[in-house]
């Protein structure tokens, strides 16, 4: 199916999911601790002054919005859902659905976002490529050394830049970037070079740059949604697949590996958008509030991102079934070599200006914290 036909089925389905909430009156969700309760569950609001409940879609599991939050993500979400109605008195209100519940894959997340199906989303950066390159640089295997790196970077002109293309592309408001972490593989055969994955079925997201990457490290990619992962492990359809921490261990994919490798090949942040046609009913005070705090939870969720990492990783070590393989230097280098091969793809993806502008910020940033 061609990108433009995919796209117009994409706006059908939308529309179409639209209307099924209006006519049940928006399925809100009790058992999602993270949920404000009260409100108008419809999208949006008219006017400022008026009530406002935003309805946030997302693909994590309910576990995660448990409490203040039990991963980065979590954190970041739930700050937001409570500051919001805090700082405006509860007439703003915001409701996260967990779960895929009101959109699962990419095409239901940015389509149910440019139709105004709900309010906001949050997606996976490696979930954008069918719709933009915008974030192509955080889908570049072994760029980032540590997560301070990740973060000036993101922080940076080059972020803010990748903000604007993608809003540019899309039409949905980038509010950020919400912490997931480095990216660990999961697997059923002890691996130790990437000779040891050949002709593994992986599951990796619909990215080409992060599917272009486990190919040359030798594997078969499967791309398949994140809410569908552990029922295509229990079923055989991948042997594999590749996750930070924290979603390793909130959607239990563990269980069913054998091995954890400790291979850090890549940073993940997820990024809330907004829909335009929600944020265009906003009045400019509601919009900058959103925005001021949507960058606060950003921030609160990185406070926790790496001492989170390390205790998911136990949890995983600490589990009978499923060991940790932590590579030497020489066996990661070989992953990196071989990985650092799709680098001329994200220049292409991104073009020459904005990849230059990034490689440069990276080498400049690393120059002056030896």
């Amino acid at each position: 199916m061609n990108k433009n036909l995919k796209r117009v089925l994409t706006g059908a389905l939308s529309l179409a999911m639209t209307l099924s909430l209006a006519a049940c009156g928006g399925g809100q969700n009790a058992s999602a601790p993270s949920a404000a309760a009260g409100g108008d569950s419809s999208p949006g609001s008219s006017a400022s002054g008026e009530s406002i409940n935003i309805r946030i879609a997302s693909s994590s599991p309910t576990v995660e919005f448990e409490g203040e939050g039990t991963t980065s993500l979590g954190i970041s979400t739930n700050y937001f859902v409570n500051e919001i109605s805090k700082r405006t008195d509860g007439r703003i209100t915001a409701q996260v659905f967990p779960d895929g519940q009101i959109a699962s894959s990419t095409q239901e997340y940015i389509g149910g976002l440019q139709n105004g199906a709900f309010d906001m989303g949050i997606l996976n950066c490696g979930s954008w490529a069918d719709y933009t390159p915008a974030f192509a640089g955080l889908n570049m295997p072994y760029l980032y050394r540590d997560y301070d790196e990740a973060y000036a970077v993101l922080d940076s002109e080059v972020g803010q830049s990748w903000k604007e293309k993608a809003e540019a592309d899309t039409g949905c408001i980038i509010l950020g970037y919400f912490d997931i972490g480095f990216r660990q593989l999961t697997c059923n055969n002890e691996v130790h070079t990437p000779d040891d994955l050949k002709g593994v079925k992986i599951r990796t997201m619909p990215d080409p740059i992060q599917m272009a990457c486990w190919e040359a490290l030798g594997c078969a990619v499967t791309p398949v949604a994140y809410s569908e992962l552990y029922t295509a492990l229990q079923q055989k359809m991948v042997d594999a697949q590749e996750n930070p921490p924290s979603n390793i261990v909130s959607s239990k994919v563990y269980e069913l590996q054998n091995y954890m490798v400790i291979t850090n090949h890549n940073f993940t942040a997820t990024i809330p958008a907004a829909s335009p046609i929600f944020w265009n009913k906003l009045s400019a005070d509601d919009q900058q509030l959103i925005r001021d705090i949507m960058i606060e939870a950003q921030n609160k969720g990185r406070e926790k991102t790496a001492e989170l990492a390390e205790g998911f990783i136990k949890t995983v070590e600490d589990d009978a079934g499923t060991q940790i393989i932590r590579l030497t230097n020489d066996e990661l280098k070989l992953f990196q070599d071989k990985a650092k091969t799709v680098w001329p793809m994200v220049e292409k993806q991104m073009g020459a200006d904005s990849y230059n502008a990034m490689i440069s910020f990276v080498e400049d940033y690393e120059a002056s914290h030896k």
